[in-house]
Formats: structure tokens, sequence, C-alpha cells
């Protein structure tokens, strides 16, 4: 009984998750890759919190990238892009090696959600973005929370 309880739980917390999304015109997709991250890196605030942080670091490096990537590439030709990937991806190795910026799969889940977007640079698109990661870490914190409550129950 208390997996069914579980998975009804899940059921009706993704549902109400895609219906909040597509109502609200959010990309789905990037509500789902924050709820398997605070899956993959733990089920903690602190942790999700330092994994949101990152990804959305990883959105700022995507725009860094895009912005410079598409300037040099002017100049440079077919070396533009690599060139920047390149030097940028030198720097996410050195913050990676701070305390609490140290999960390199985060920034490349945010470098994901920007290019995966397909979009030109717009700040109106990153905030899209950003509230959509969070809302999903949201919908995952509240299963999780619930779902404790019922395996505690038992």
């Amino acid at each position: 009984m208390k997996s069914l309880k579980q998975a009804l739980l899940l059921g009706l917390i993704s549902s109400i998750a895609v219906f909040t999304a597509s109502y609200l015109g959010l990309p789905v997709w990037v509500l789902f890759i924050a709820w398997v991250s605070y899956y993959l890196f733990g089920t903690k605030i602190k942790t999700a919190t330092s994994i949101f942080v990152q990804q959305t670091l990883g959105i700022l490096i995507a725009i860094i990238i895009q912005y410079f990537g598409t300037y040099f590439s002017e100049i440079l030709h077919l070396l533009g892009f690599p060139i920047i990937v390149f030097t940028v991806m030198i720097g996410v190795f050195y913050i990676s090696k701070l305390k609490y910026l140290n999960t390199i799969p985060a920034y490349f889940l945010g470098m994901i959600v920007w290019f995966g977007s397909k979009a030109q640079i717009d700040i109106n698109l990153f905030f899209l973005l950003i509230i959509t990661l969070f809302s999903g870490y949201i919908f995952a914190w509240v299963n999780v929370s619930i779902s404790s409550r019922i395996e505690s129950k038992n």
C-alpha cells in the first residue's frame, strides 16, 4: 500500500508540475532537468541550493560562450567557438575547486538548459529558465517531503 501511495503521489505531483509549467509557459523539459538534478545530487535543501546555483552559473557560462563564440567566429571563423569553449572551460575547472561550487556536471546541465532553448541572448529568457529550474526543484522537494512522510508512517 505504501508503494501505491508513493506512486500515486509521484504521478499527481508530476501532472501538477506539467500543468503548471504549461499554463505559465515554462519549458517543461527544463523543469524535469531540475527534478532529476534534485534526485541525482542529493535530496537535501543545502545540496539542492548548491546545485541550483551551479546550474544558474552554467546558464550564464553558456551565454558567455554564445556571445563571445559568435563574436570570435566572425574573426576566426570555425575556430571562434572552440577557442572560447576551451578558455571558458578552463575557468569552469578552477571555479569547481571552490568548496560549494564543485560539481562540474551541474554547470554542464545549466549549459544544456541554455543551449537547448536554442534562443538568442535575452534576459527575459534567462529569468524564465531560472524560474523553471527553481520550480522543478520545488516540485521535486514536495514529492520527496510527502513521500518521506508516507514512508515514516509505516
